[in-house]
């Protein structure tokens, strides 16, 4: 157990023997969720298992079709909200 403060961007540092010991260097991606009102949860996520899992979950699904189909309905929900504004 540490204990760490956190300076004037917002950073905080994880301590060195932790950094080691989950094999945490730069851009390894990291969760970060508020458990309750004082506990927060740091999770190290593996890329190549949420790869995996998603291609998995994805298998025979047209993707690229689905992601087209988003953009367009964001694309329709922003000119609606937005409507006034682009005139």
């Amino acid at each position: 157990m540490e204990i760490v403060t956190i300076d004037n961007s917002g950073r905080l540092v994880i301590p060195e023997f932790i950094r080691k010991k989950l094999h945490l260097t730069k851009n390894v991606p990291l969760l970060i969720t508020e458990l309750d009102d004082d506990k927060i949860l740091i999770k190290k996520l593996d890329r190549d298992e949420i790869e995996k899992r998603l291609r998995a979950e994805l298998k025979g699904l047209d993707i690229d079709g689905i992601a087209h189909k988003v953009r367009d309905e964001v694309n329709v929900v922003a000119k609606r909200k937005y409507a006034a504004i682009l005139g």
